[in-house]
């Protein structure tokens, strides 16, 4: 088998096994190993120069040289069972089957150190073939052939070994597989005579022939080793077809098993949702994990190439010289082997089927091949092989040679040069199917430089070019046509129609970024015109939700502002009071009174100064003094005289000692000045002088004068008769 690390090149030798005792049958033990196992240890052995001692017919015993043993754990030497039996004899030794761990270290030594068994030359009967036998019965396609010549030459020939393994959801299966023995040149199934003249070689039954034997026959070169792998590898898939159908025929039972078991446990989960985004987010989980299970369980096939088993031939060679209608010329042969009694085999050059009809090939290299791999060209209407061009252009799935295949940029698909097209953003050429106008501007565009709205774009889905491609802001940056968006007037950002909104204050629009809702109107504001209370600053108003307290100039809103009775201007609540007299209305501390008898605030007119204490008091708590005629508050006011506290308190006072403005609002009072033996009584308060003088006859006249002023306030005459307020 063959499979070279990157680290290692695979060495070729050209040592032949001898046949080793462990060759013998095993009797009536019951085998667990594949049966190409244990030929493959024994060909191991004997290049790696491995030592193998028979223990029992199912029992051997390996000593392995210092090179080899890095594979096998640093063991200098291992038993190896070959059935149940033989491990039950020595429990610890390998079990030789496949999937153990024995096997996988086998495989990586067969890798690293034997991927190329050379086996010499097969020794040819001895009877000569007559080359003059054979004719051309192939048609040639738009051509003729010649006869050309006819020599012989030695052709390489082998097979090849490799590890299967079938993997499918749960299941694992690894089979060790053999490929029939080929041509390895022309690409060919030898005849069952060469085939079993090789066995017999490899096997150790004859010895190689001598390389004088081939005389002055030419080597054939064995095609490129990708080539060679291709069709061993093709011919090991058509033997493990049945294989693979038996494992994707289990694997597609336990999907269905496990797809329904997964809808059962997501239907009880549904049932169980009523939100519609936990109802999304269970579906979408669901479908995932029924991706998942689908991938699982599709049949995944891997080739584990071990070793190529080669020997070479002498083979008969004729050759046809063809020549197309068009002036293309190539070389056509038919094999035979010595060692061979079949026909003459005629083989593609390129399949290694044998051919219907002949195809010479437009390419310079001078070959042929057959018309199931051959292709005429859509373009040109040549013809050429599989392996000059394509067989279906991705836009119209016709063939096309490759002088006229261009691969797209756009999609990385091979097309022909007859649907390329030029894409107008940069100039580049592309597949007429990736090719197609904006759906905005017009303008032709490639898949890589076009993207698509979303079918809830304002215009519906669109394919859109770079100049006409915008991102709205307002979703989550899904693509829109230049003509479906405006700009946000706070970050110039593109936002689409549907997802726009306008600022209430200033009735631009705005992207959601920069749009909130207020917490009492739920109204949308920009980020400019969002304001917020200063007796609530965790809520967002708009700037016309809010104005500035004329009292102390803080923002407020209209739950915690109000309009002052007085001067209508807008205060907050901290410099506003209800008034007691004016139900649900308020007023400032500049037009406002409060009483201090009860603590009630009052309008300026429900509220007045106590003249004697100077305090507010409502009209509830004001009383007029007897003596004086004044208004004040009943905490200055005697209840048993019924006087005021300043009336309660005058005090005789000379003629010549009364002040100016005394003596003019005397005037006033008794109509002259005043006489000298007139007695004069005074006393001085927080608003008023109250003066007291005596006219005779028992008759007394009170005045008040505020300070500051030289008229009377209030005037009250009192006499026998009682008394009478004149002013």
């Amino acid at each position: 088998m063959k499979r070279r690390k990157p680290q290692r090149k695979p060495r070729r030798t050209r040592r032949r096994q001898a046949p080793l005792p462990a060759t013998q049958p095993v009797g009536d033990a019951d085998p667990l190993a594949d049966a190409r196992i244990r030929p493959l240890l024994e060909r191991y052995c004997g290049l790696a120069g491995v030592k193998q001692a028979a223990r029992g017919p199912d029992h051997s015993e390996l000593s392995l040289p210092p090179p080899e043993r890095p594979f096998f754990r640093d063991r200098a030497a291992l038993r190896v069972a070959f059935s149940l039996d033989a491990l039950e004899r020595d429990p610890d030794a390998e079990i030789a089957v496949l999937g153990s761990p024995f096997l996988s270290q086998l495989i990586e030594a067969i890798r690293a150190r034997a991927s190329r068994l050379s086996l010499g030359l097969i020794a040819p009967p001895g009877v000569a073939r007559d080359p003059e036998d054979v004719e051309l019965t192939i048609p040639v396609r738009d051509g003729t052939a010649k006869r050309g010549e006819t020599r012989r030459a030695v052709h390489p020939v082998g097979r090849l070994v490799a590890r299967v393994v079938l993997r499918a959801g749960a299941g694992v299966e690894e089979a060790v597989v053999e490929s029939d023995v080929f041509d390895l040149s022309a690409g060919a199934r030898v005849g069952d005579d060469l085939a079993g003249a090789f066995r017999d070689l490899e096997a150790g039954r004859v010895d190689p022939a001598k390389p004088s034997v081939a005389g002055d026959a030419a080597p054939i070169p064995a095609r490129e080793p990708a080539d060679v792998v291709r069709l061993l590898l093709g011919h090991l898939q058509e033997k493990s077809a049945e294989r693979v159908a038996a494992r994707r025929a289990v694997a597609e039972k336990d999907l269905a098993l496990e797809l329904a078991r997964l809808d059962r446990y997501f239907e009880t989960i549904l049932k169980e949702q009523t939100d519609p985004e936990s109802l999304g987010t269970v579906t979408a989980l669901a479908e995932r994990r029924r991706a998942e299970e689908i991938r699982r369980s599709e049949v995944k096939a891997v080739v584990h190439p071990l070793q190529l088993i080669e020997a070479s031939a002498l083979i008969e060679r004729v050759e046809w010289r063809l020549e197309s209608t068009r002036g293309r010329r190539a070389t056509f042969s038919a094999q035979c082997s010595l060692s061979d009694a079949a026909d003459w085999i005629m083989a593609c050059p390129q399949c290694g089927a044998p051919p219907a009809t002949l195809v010479v090939c437009r390419h310079e290299g001078g070959h042929c091949s057959c018309d199931a791999c051959s292709h005429r060209c859509s373009v040109c209407a040549e013809d050429f092989c599989a392996e000059h061009g394509i067989g279906q252009c991705r836009v119209d799935g016709q063939p096309a040679c490759d002088e006229h295949v261009r691969v797209c940029p756009s999609c990385r698909l091979q097309h022909c040069t007859a649907h390329a097209g030029v894409c107008a953003e940069d100039g580049h050429a592309a597949c007429t199917a990736c090719l197609a106008p904006c759906g905005s501007c017009g303008r032709v565009i490639c898949n890589r430089h076009a993207e698509q709205s979303h079918a809830e774009a304002p215009k519906g889905s669109r394919r859109l070019c770079a100049a006409c491609l915008r991102y709205c802001e307002g979703g989550t940056s899904e693509p829109v046509g230049v003509d479906e968006v405006v700009q946000c007037a706070t970050c110039s950002k593109s936002v689409c129609t549907v997802h726009r909104a306008e600022c209430v204050v200033d009735g631009e629009a705005h992207c959601s970024r920069h749009l909130h809702r207020t917490d009492e109107s739920r109204r949308l504001v920009c980020g400019r015109h969002r304001a917020g209370c200063a007796l609530e600053p965790a809520a967002i108003f708009a700037s016309d939700e809010v104005g500035a307290c004329a009292s102390c100039g803080k923002l407020v809103c209209a739950d915690h502002a109000a309009l002052c009775i007085e001067d209508g201007l807008r205060h907050c609540v901290t410099h506003l009071e209800p008034l007691h007299d004016a139900t649900g209305s308020y007023a400032c501390a500049a037009h406002r009174k409060q009483c201090h008898m009860d603590g009630h605030a009052f309008s300026l007119k429900g509220a007045k100064d106590c003249p004697v204490c100077g305090k507010g008091a409502c009209t509830e708590h004001r009383v007029p003094c007897a003596y004086c005629g004044r208004h004040v508050c009943t905490a200055d006011l005697s209840r048993e005289s019924r006087r005021c506290a300043t009336c309660t308190r005058l005090e005789a006072i000379a003629t010549p000692e009364l002040p100016a403005e005394v003596v003019t609002a005397a005037r006033s009072v008794t109509r002259g000045a005043p006489k000298p033996s007139r007695a004069w009584r005074m006393a001085r308060d927080r608003s008023h002088l109250v003066v007291e003088v005596d006219l005779g006859l028992r008759r007394r006249a009170v005045f008040t004068v505020r300070h500051g002023e030289s008229v009377p306030d209030s005037v009250v005459k009192h006499s026998l008769l009682g008394s009478k307020q004149r002013r």
